[in-house]
C-alpha cells in the first residue's frame, strides 16, 4: 500500500498541474505566443533525449550490434504507439533491426520482430514486406512467404523493400518470367527519373571562372599565387613561431602584432587554414550553365554529358539526379582529342557519400560534384568548341546496378 506521505506528494503535484493549466486557460486568449512557446519547448524538452538516444543506437546497429536497441524498444519504449510524436524515431530503429537481423540471417527473431511491429501499425508495408521475407527465408514457410510477397508486391509495386525481397525470391526461384516483368517496370522507373528528356530536373552542369579548391596543396598555391596574401601569412607565420615583426608596416591602423592576432582568433594556424578562410570569402563565377546537357555513349559504355563551350574556364559542377543511388567510380573530361582522367580523390561533393572507391548521391536530395580543370588541360583544348564529362557510373536499384548508359540505347531484356 502506498505511504501517507506518497499519497500527498501525488495531490500536491496533480494540484499543480491543475493550476497551472487552469493559468494557462484564462490567459490563453491574450497569451496565444506565450502559450506556443511553452508547448514548443514541452516538445523539445521530450522530443530531443529520444532523438539522441536514437542516433547512438542507429550507430550501434550498423556496426550489427542489436540487442541494446531491440531491448529499449521492448522496455522503455514499449509504450509508444503510432500517433506518439516520437513514433518515427522508434520506427527507425524498428526498421533498422529489421535489416541487421535479415543481414544476419536471423530470420526465425526476424519474423517475430516484424509481426511485432506490424502489431504497432498494421497497414506499414515495410513491416509486410519483411514478414513474408522471414517466412518465404524459413525452410517450412518458403511457399507461404513467397506467396505473401507476390499478394503485397501486386498491392504496392513501388515499394522498395517489396520490391527487392520479392524480385529476389522470384530469381532464386527460376520464375524468369515473373521476375521480368519487374525488371522492366524498374528499367522503365529508372528512365522517367533519369533521363532528363521526360523530366524537368536532374542533371546540370555549370562552368565557373574561379578554381574550386580540393586538397591541402591548392590551398597552400591559393595564398602562395596572391602577393598579398602571401606577404601576410609570412607575417602570420613568423608571429605563430615567436619571430620579430620590426620589419613589417602597420596597416589599417593595426601594429603588425595586432594583425597576426586579428587572424589568429578567426581560426587561422597554418598556411592551408589561412588559404581555407580567404578561398571561402569569394563565390565562383559562373561562365556557363546548360541544364540540358546532350547524353552519348562512349566505346566502352562510360555515360557522357555533352555541353557547348564558349569560353575558357577553370572549374566544373555537375548536378545530377535526386534520390536516386547514383555510383560513380570514374570520372574522365574529353575535349576534343584531349581525354584526361579526374582523381576521384581531387574531386569535391555534397550531399555525397565517398564509398571505399567510388562515390555514391545516397538517394540524396541535391547531390553533386565538382573539381577544377585549371591544371589538367592545355590551352588549346580549353578552347574546344564542345567538352564531354564522362562517367563511369551505375544506378543502384531494388533489381540491381544498372547501367544507366543503357538506359538511353535500347530495351534489352
Amino acid at each position: 500500500m502506498l505511504s501517507k506521505k506518497t499519497i500527498i506528494i501525488g495531490n500536491l503535484l496533480s494540484l499543480a498541474g491543475a493550476l497551472f493549466f487552469l493559468t494557462l486557460f484564462f490567459i490563453g486568449p491574450n497569451q496565444r505566443a506565450l502559450i506556443d512557446s511553452l508547448g514548443s519547448s514541452w516538445v523539445r524538452a521530450y522530443f530531443s533525449p529520444h532523438q539522441s538516444q536514437t542516433e547512438g543506437l542507429l550507430e550501434e546497429v550498423r556496426n550489427g550490434q542489436i540487442d541494446r536497441a531491440k531491448k529499449i524498444i521492448q522496455t522503455k519504449w514499449q509504450s509508444i504507439l503510432k500517433k506518439d510524436r516520437v513514433y518515427p524515431l522508434k520506427r527507425k530503429l524498428l526498421l533498422a533491426v529489421a535489416k541487421e537481423l535479415h543481414k544476419q540471417g536471423q530470420y526465425d527473431e526476424l519474423y517475430r520482430w516484424a509481426t511485432q511491429w506490424q502489431k504497432l501499425d498494421s497497414r506499414d508495408i515495410d513491416a509486410i514486406a519483411f514478414t513474408y521475407e522471414a517466412l518465404y527465408r524459413l525452410p517450412d514457410q518458403k511457399i507461404k512467404g513467397l506467396d505473401g510477397l507476390k499478394k503485397e508486391w501486386w498491392r504496392f509495386p513501388y515499394n522498395s523493400t517489396l520490391t527487392r525481397f520479392y524480385y529476389a525470391a522470384l530469381v532464386e526461384q527460376g520464375l524468369k518470367d515473373e521476375a521480368k516483368e519487374i525488371y522492366k517496370l524498374i528499367i522503365d522507373q529508372m528512365k522517367r527519373l533519369i533521363d532528363p528528356t521526360q523530366t524537368n530536373k536532374g542533371w546540370n552542369v555549370t562552368l565557373y571562372i574561379t578554381p574550386i579548391l580540393t586538397s591541402d596543396s591548392d590551398y597552400e598555391n591559393y595564398v602562395n599565387s596572391r602577393e598579398g596574401l602571401a606577404r601576410s601569412w609570412e607575417l602570420i607565420n613568423d608571429f605563430l613561431k615567436g619571430r620579430s615583426l620590426t620589419k613589417y608596416p602597420t596597416q589599417h591602423g593595426l601594429t603588425p602584432t595586432q594583425q597576426a592576432k586579428y587572424w589568429v582568433r578567426q581560426g587561422v594556424n597554418s598556411k592551408i587554414s589561412f588559404g581555407k578562410l580567404h578561398a571561402g570569402m569569394g563565390k565562383p563565377l559562373i561562365v556557363l550553365k546548360t541544364q540540358y546537357p546532350r547524353f552519348i555513349l562512349t566505346n566502352d559504355h562510360w555515360l557522357g554529358l555533352a555541353i557547348d563551350l564558349d569560353s575558357e574556364f577553370s572549374t566544373l559542377r555537375v548536378d545530377l539526379p535526386p534520390g536516386l543511388d547514383i555510383q560513380i567510380d570514374a570520372i574522365r573530361l574529353r575535349m576534343g582529342s584531349m581525354v584526361q582522367r579526374i582523381p576521384l580523390d581531387k574531386i569535391e561533393v555534397k550531399n555525397m557519400d565517398r564509398i571505399d572507391d567510388l562515390l555514391s548521391t545516397a538517394h540524396s536530395a541535391d547531390p553533386y560534384l565538382s573539381f577544377s580543370v585549371q591544371d589538367s588541360l592545355s590551352g588549346r583544348a580549353r578552347f574546344d568548341k564542345n567538352i564531354v564529362v564522362e562517367l563511369n557510373v551505375q544506378l543502384a536499384t531494388d533489381v540491381g546496378n544498372i547501367r544507366p548508359a543503357d538506359l538511353f540505347v535500347s530495351d534489352k531484356d
